[in-house]
């Protein structure tokens, strides 16, 4: 837009990209900025926790568990991108976990795709694909 702009405006062709240059990048760097997460920023307000027999949900001071033999399925769906390749190990900041119990209710819940334990670097989807070798429920990881 600020291109044709200078076109219609009859900027000389050896100003315009030393004029457009440092326009656009000021631009990119500002969006880029506004749109990286910054982990310092984010609280925790809850944790899962996946075991052999049970799923635990923790937020705030309310404690969930889930028995394995209530649950028909899981489901694991992309939900926000990364920015950087650094943000996450998958490509995705965060994902939409479905809990599908037999009686067929659901319940959903936004997980982060970063560990509480900074020094680990697990994402939630190698952990969906360990679950599927370990337990019964069925586990979908739908891209």
């Amino acid at each position: 837009m600020a291109f044709n702009t200078f076109l219609q405006t009859k900027v000389n062709f050896l100003i315009l990209p030393i004029i457009v240059l440092p326009i656009s990048t000021g631009i990119y760097l500002f969006l880029y900025n506004k749109l990286k997460n910054d982990p310092r920023k984010l609280k925790t307000i809850g944790d899962i926790e996946f075991t052999r027999t049970v799923i635990k949900k923790r937020i705030g001071d309310s404690i969930t568990e889930y028995n394995l033999q209530s649950i028909k399925g899981l489901e694991l769906e992309r939900h926000i991108p990364s920015v950087t390749a650094k943000d996450s190990k998958s490509g995705y900041f965060s994902y939409i976990l479905r809990i599908i119990f037999n009686n067929s209710s659901t319940e959903s819940l936004v997980v982060s795709d970063k560990p509480i334990d900074r020094r680990q670097n697990l994402s939630i989807v190698e952990t969906m694909k360990t679950l599927k070798k370990i337990i019964q429920p069925e586990i979908r990881i739908i891209s």
